[in-house]
């Protein structure tokens, strides 16, 4: 019995996506545990696996690539070997008895459908070979006994077609070559007996790295850019954002640091990031100021009790915010080891859609990058998000009364609110309460 391969559902939010690639094609022989295409969502592409053995058959109608469908729309099927596809077993129409059959016999080529495709069978080995050529097999005429389509007729049509026809181009590739203007016919013929992927059509568009064009280029925008580019105008316009700035002495967060990375020196265990630190502490702040961990649900404001720390990670897709879970409960150990996993996966773009949701509260870090105060974008739903800049050593007073003046390491801190669900007032004494986590980290170490 035929198997059905349908859009899984790779988050607990995600309704619809859409094939990036099918890694496996029509008439492919697949093993459980084959790569058979990639899902593309709204942020990250994911391999799907083949849950059974057998014949994967693609239906004409199935959605093609890039085209988003509803989580279990059946995109194909696995059979068994000899086995036809649900698909291919509609009866054939009944000829009137006035009308004579035509019969199909090796002196001809079989009959043309009503579309204009062949109806003749085409033997596995063509269908092999139609597809490493690049050949639609279901429009050339069978040569074989009863009019079957055999091999020698592929490569026949194979030798007919321009090269851009007889090219192997991946979907993604031949969409993007279309919407790029790139000429397959040029491109093929530079690449004789090569696949074409993405990255060749990226190639053949970006210019040479010693000549700058003389007005610019230009290229679609990517579904994930296009994406996070909608939803930081959302933000922005929905929202009612305000900045505060403050500094706070990290002096004795750095020291602290110092530690923890030489003892852990020469062992298997991840030192913790400033990013790392900065989320367990943070974490255990929101505790105190719940209202700082809300989202707004249309016209309700949701305190939540746990606390899920969204980390701000650059990659070369764009901005993505993969989430620590229940960040309050969890070590500062357990957190560097946990954010490590996730940016390595947003960074390669294996993350799951799981992975990079329902955060409460995110952390931005751009101190690696030398920048000191900004203004960073609310991750909508949630309410506020905390801007992390460098650290700097600099002479500043550390006494009051005797202006005594003493070399200290320095952080600059933003924060952005939504002033629809906070006030400036608890907001303040939030950014307050990570200032002095900051400047006194032994007194949330051992929380």
């Amino acid at each position: 019995m035929a198997v059905e391969v349908v859009m899984p559902r790779l988050g607990w939010t995600m309704e619809t996506a859409s094939v990036a690639e099918w890694l496996k094609h029509d008439g492919d022989a697949v093993r459980e545990g084959d790569i058979l295409f990639t899902v593309e969502t709204d942020k990250v592409a994911q391999e799907v696996e083949a849950l059974d053995s057998g014949i994967l058959r693609i239906p004409p109608s199935s959605a093609p690539p890039g085209v988003s469908v509803p989580v279990g729309t059946v995109l194909a099927y696995v059979t068994r070997p000899g086995e036809a596809a649900p698909f291919e077993g509609r009866a054939a129409p009944s000829v009137p008895a006035s009308q004579p059959a035509q019969v199909a016999t090796s002196a001809g080529p079989a009959t043309a459908g009503a579309n204009g495709l062949s109806t003749a069978p085409a033997s596995p080995r063509a269908r092999r070979v139609a597809r490493e050529l690049g050949v639609d097999w279901t429009t050339i005429a069978g040569s074989g006994s009863t009019g079957r389509i055999v091999e020698r007729d592929v490569r026949a049509a194979a030798t007919a077609q321009p090269a851009a026809a007889r090219a192997r181009v991946s979907p993604v590739a031949r969409r993007v070559a279309q919407q790029q203007g790139v000429d397959l016919d040029e491109l093929a013929a530079q690449m004789p007996d090569k696949r074409i992927t993405r990255a060749d059509i990226d190639a053949a568009v970006r210019p040479p790295a010693d000549h700058a064009p003389e007005s610019g280029h230009s290229r679609p925008l990517s579904r994930t850019r296009r994406i996070i580019g909608e939803r930081m105008v959302h933000s922005a316009h929905t929202t009612a954002p305000v900045t505060l700035t403050t500094e706070a002495d990290a002096t004795e967060l750095a020291a602290l640091r110092g530690r923890i990375k030489r003892s852990l020196a020469g062992s298997n265990r991840q030192a913790p990031s400033y990013t790392d630190l900065l989320a367990r502490l943070t974490a255990l702040a929101l505790l105190e100021h719940p209202w700082m961990n809300s989202t707004l649900t249309g016209d309700a404001i949701v305190q939540h009790e746990a606390v899920h720390i969204g980390i701000a990670v650059d990659t070369e897709r764009g901005l993505l915010v993969p989430v620590v879970r229940d960040a309050h409960l969890k070590s500062i150990q357990r957190i560097a080891e946990e954010s490590k996993e996730l940016i390595a996966a947003a960074r390669a773009g294996t993350s799951t859609p799981d992975q990079l949701g329902g955060s409460t509260f995110s952390l931005t870090n751009l101190g690696m990058y030398e920048i000191d105060a900004f203004t960073p974008i609310i991750n909508l739903p949630e309410c506020a998000i905390l801007g992390v800049g460098r650290i700097v050593a600099r002479q500043v007073v550390i006494d009051e009364e005797t202006e005594e003046l003493a070399v200290r390491k320095m952080l600059a801190l933003s924060l952005t609110f939504d002033h629809r669900v906070v006030d400036g007032g608890p907001a303040a004494r939030f950014l307050q309460r990570i200032k002095r986590s900051i400047e006194q980290p032994y007194t949330w170490l051992i929380a």
